[in-house]
């Protein structure tokens, strides 16, 4: 079982140094580092995947504040929920979090809680907006298609001289739309053209 640090700067801290010397402090077997750069972000990415896809159940991963290793608090969720499913520990130094302790479970619990907070927060956001764009007039979704674009998506097609994505781009659909009104029944296009 490793322990093994993790240590990132930030944009408005880089003292690395400082937290190399804590992570080697604390007794971490290897401290992965890495710098924040904003012209380089995939760098930063993958050093963390790096560190993460090494590490294996029983494993502890030792970071000085929560911050470093997530980015938003739905990454750090998700990374937590990652963690617990893989029986992988993590400490934060700054925050006294250790979640190889009882204690640490309740750490988990919050995160899971902060997680679906987080999902319902969103979902309400989204259904106050749809909410008040109705008010307004505005309706969500795609447009209707009227039977005439309809007759000229089955009659490019069955000419067989144009590609899908031209007749898509042509009428001014998405591809899939243009096979659903490709593969209709005659009996489901002569409907259309009743409405």
């Amino acid at each position: 079982m490793k322990i093994i640090g993790y240590a990132r700067t930030t944009i408005n801290d880089n003292d690395l140094d400082a937290q190399i010397n804590i992570l080697s402090d604390f007794g971490c077997d290897e401290v992965y580092h890495e710098s924040f750069d904003i012209t380089n972000d995939k760098h930063l990415i993958s050093e963390l995947e790096t560190v993460l896809n090494g590490l294996e159940t029983g494993d502890t991963l030792v970071i000085c504040r929560l911050n470093r290793l997530g980015r938003s608090t739905r990454q750090l969720t998700e990374l937590t929920q990652t963690f617990k499913d893989t029986g992988i520990h993590l400490v934060s130094l700054h925050e006294e979090i250790d979640t190889r302790h009882p204690m640490g479970e309740i750490y988990f619990k919050l995160m899971n809680g902060l997680a679906t907070m987080e999902c319902d927060l969103i979902t309400e956001r989204t259904l106050i907006g749809l909410n008040n764009a109705r008010k307004k007039g505005k309706i969500g979704g795609r447009p209707k298609i009227d039977a005439r674009t309809v007759k000229k998506i089955r009659h490019l097609y069955h000419e067989k001289k144009e590609t899908i994505q031209f007749i898509s781009s042509k009428c001014n659909v998405s591809v899939g739309t243009c096979y659903k009104y490709i593969n209709l029944s005659e009996a489901d296009v002569a409907k259309l053209s009743q409405e």
